[in-house]
């Protein structure tokens, strides 16, 4: 599963930084704050498995630039959620069109009943309540 992942996205993520200066990392922080309302930066690297620095550094870029905002949490004031501002929203909303493409595009071969069943199973495989993640 880790090479499908890396064959579908590697290519993406070497042309979105060789074209718009944007790494991997800042990507990741960017999608998941577009997706996931009140997400941390710690939440990201629970998440994705990303280092914590590498996280840190794409928040920092990407508060310095505009694109994501940081609010706070009454409960708790350790934490600070990332929400998208508009500039992000813009720049997401651009770049996710390649990740499109190439899925439509790696998914080519498999009839409709074969994307449903794939789509069934991955779900079958993230939507669990058991602590499988929590393993590692």
């Amino acid at each position: 599963m880790s090479w499908l992942a890396n064959f579908y996205s590697g290519p993406i993520y070497r042309r979105l930084e060789m074209e718009r200066g944007l790494t991997r990392p800042e990507f990741v922080v960017l999608h998941c704050a577009s997706h996931c309302p009140q997400v941390t930066a710690r939440d990201i690297g629970l998440m994705t498995g990303l280092p914590k620095n590498s996280i840190s550094r794409a928040v920092q870029r990407l508060l310095r630039d505009g694109r994501i905002t940081r609010g706070t949490d009454a409960a708790d004031s350790r934490a600070l959620p990332l929400a998208v501002a508009a500039k992000g929203r813009a720049l997401y909303d651009e770049m996710i069109e390649p990740f499109v493409a190439r899925e439509d595009a790696m998914l080519a071969p498999l009839s409709r009943a074969e994307r449903a069943e794939f789509d069934r199973l991955l779900g079958k495989l993230t939507a669990r309540s058991d602590d499988w993640a929590k393993i590692y």
